[in-house]
């Protein structure tokens, strides 16, 4: 189950557009419903988008600013306008990472899709924008890991060391293991970096053609600094027999 801070990192992420929607970048302007055009009053209203084209990107014969859009427009223009949510971090345990050998953190995506409407161009367009990898930078100088993979959220009975369905990773002291009394470690907090390569579809309402183009929006979001520290784990059968006693 999300918390107030993993939803706050979703809604807050970092959005960034392809870099081929540049030609698109500032030739859109909300109008806000029911007041004046281009107010600078922040509204919850809906807002309707105006937008000049730019020439075609592949040199179709229409180069004036007011042929039909394609589709590939729609899609450019939007990554422009909408901000797009993260795809929802999820990290366990809360607030905290463990250097136990057989204690990993948790992480998985909760929200690998997203839809935004907007008018654009004088009409209501559907965008989806869908999750295709995801960059897991886990702020201890590791190698990043790239899959596309959503992880799944820990539940009752899943073994955290081997479920095939978890995300895992594993912290390490930062200066060495030196006993089960390790940790916490004061002044060597973590964060993990989410960053998150997602696909547009639209639907042309002046056409109908449907297209997807990959890499049209990148969002990042990340968990906010936590603390490492070190479980003291009792002596019990269980615990050395995992210590291989």
């Amino acid at each position: 189950m999300s918390t107030l801070d993993d939803q706050r990192a979703q809604k807050t992420a970092d959005a960034k557009a392809n870099p081929a929607s540049g030609s698109y970048k500032d030739r859109c302007k909300e109008l806000f419903i029911g007041k004046a055009a281009n107010s600078p009053i922040v509204s919850d209203d809906a807002t309707i988008v105006r937008c000049e084209l730019p020439p075609d990107l592949e040199g179709g014969p229409n180069q004036d600013p007011g042929r039909v859009p394609t589709t590939r427009d729609i899609l450019y223009l939007a990554s422009t306008v909408i901000h797009a949510d993260g795809a929802g971090l999820y990290k366990r345990p809360l607030g905290v990472s463990y250097t136990n050998k057989f204690i990993p953190t948790i992480v998985a995506v909760t929200s690998p899709t997203q839809t935004h409407v907007i008018n654009l161009l004088g009409r209501d367009i559907t965008i989806t924008l869908t999750a295709t990898n995801y960059e897991w930078n886990w702020g201890d100088g590791t190698p990043n890991l790239v899959t596309t993979s959503t992880g799944s959220v820990w539940s009752e009975g899943m073994d955290l060391n081997t479920d095939p369905n978890l995300i895992r990773h594993y912290y390490t002291p930062p200066q060495g293991w030196r006993s089960m009394l390790d940790g916490p470690y004061p002044h060597e907090d973590r964060d993990i970096t989410l960053t998150t390569t997602w696909s547009g579809t639209a639907t042309n309402p002046f056409t109908g053609d449907t297209q997807t183009i990959n890499g049209l929006v990148t969002t990042t979001e990340t968990t906010g600094k936590f603390p490492l520290s070190h479980l003291v784990i009792n002596n019990t059968d269980t615990w050395e027999e995992k210590q291989g006693h």
